[in-house]
């Protein structure tokens, strides 16, 4: 008879009884402290290990069912490490801005140093804020207030076109007709972007600031496009149809989080 033999013998629920423990008992003192008060604590600790024990058995079947149920496309992407989904994340939108450059509806030669220098800037944050997105969730709060600020500042990062001299062109054509057609432009084409952030995210609920971030990549990616697309440089059509785009998806990725939260 040893000491696991008589926790076992309380586990059954009884209390270890016989020749054999009470020879154990005159050499253990610490199994001794068990059978004290009619083996209260023996009783105790034999009900707390079970409780553990069921605890831990739900536990797995929790976790047994999460990875069951890890299947398809989805669970593929998530399951890539951590920097081939962020190059991933960069394939469509280098596609898409390549797909412009091609087009030449606006050629380089007529955008001026300065928009393509914070055109550069853009794509630089572009990156920055899609590594940011995939990375592991912040613990710290110093460290989750830095990635509000950084999705505050994708929504505004479009504004700098604004800044730039060359800004306040053209002022032909339905302005609304021209402002809508740009934000419907940028939107569409900045979307699936947000979706793969939502295919690469390996939360088990896409999170506020997965989503947030989410937001300002679209922003800075419609108006990359539309900086090679869109030849109208009045500043009044660039924040109704340009910058507009980071500002409504933050609404409405803001009011889809709180409906869930509700």
């Amino acid at each position: 008879m040893d000491c696991s033999e008589i926790r076992q013998g309380f586990r059954t629920g009884g209390i270890p009884s016989g020749p054999l423990v009470d020879a154990h008992l005159k050499e253990c003192a610490h199994c001794a402290e068990l059978f004290g008060d009619a083996a209260t604590l023996g009783r105790r600790l034999a009900g707390v290990e079970a409780r553990d024990a069921d605890s831990v058995k739900s536990l797995l079947a929790s976790t047994e069912s999460l990875i069951a149920r890890e299947h398809g496309l989805r669970a593929f992407l998530r399951s890539r490490p951590t920097q081939m989904r962020w190059a991933l994340s960069l394939v469509l939108p280098a596609a898409l801005l390549a797909r412009e450059l091609l087009r030449q509806r606006v050629p380089l030669s007529e955008l001026g140093v300065l928009r393509v220098v914070a055109g550069l800037l853009l794509l630089g944050a572009f990156v920055l804020i899609a590594r940011s997105a995939l990375r592991p969730p912040p613990i710290e709060r110093r460290a989750a207030r830095v990635g509000s600020v950084l999705s505050l500042v994708a929504w505004c990062l479009p504004c700098v076109f604004w800044l730039v001299p060359e800004a306040g062109g053209s002022t032909d054509g339905d302005f609304a007709l021209r402002s809508l057609t740009c934000f419907s432009y940028g939107s569409a084409l900045g979307a699936p972007s947000f979706v793969l952030l939502w295919a690469f995210d390996r939360g088990q609920r896409i999170s506020y600031r997965v989503v947030a971030l989410g937001a300002g990549l679209v922003a800075v990616l419609a108006s990359l496009l539309l900086l090679l697309h869109c030849p109208n440089t009045q500043c009044a059509h660039l924040v109704a149809g340009h910058f507009s785009i980071g500002l409504v998806w933050f609404a409405a990725v803001s009011i889809a989080a709180s409906w869930r939260a509700s």
